[in-house]
């Protein structure tokens, strides 16, 4: 049986491994999820690599119902590290951190 004191303090330890996943520094400045592709282009430059999936569409060129544009941006290497960026309707939703 675990110990309510076990969970006290595991809790605030898998509160911060959320947290780590949530940002990115980008020399001095720092992006979060929620921050348009904008702001992360400002902070952090252009990215080496980026692909842009438009939203899917009808055969009229029409999008389709909940459709969105989806873009992903790749930064590195630093340190030996790729940071892949995720982007949906130009909001970031996902960052992951990778070695290669």
């Amino acid at each position: 049986m675990v110990r309510k004191t076990t969970l006290l303090w595991l809790l605030p330890l898998l509160l911060f491994a959320g947290f780590a996943q949530a940002t990115m520094r980008c020399g001095t400045a720092l992006i979060s999820l929620g921050d348009t592709a904008s702001v992360v282009r400002e902070k952090c430059g252009t990215p080496d690599r980026s692909e842009d999936q438009d939203p899917a569409s009808r055969v009229n060129g029409v999008p389709r119902l909940n459709a969105v544009k989806v873009s992903l941006w790749v930064y590195g290497p630093r340190n030996g590290a790729y940071q892949h960026l995720k982007f949906i309707e130009d909001k970031l939703v996902s960052i992951d951190t990778r070695r290669d």
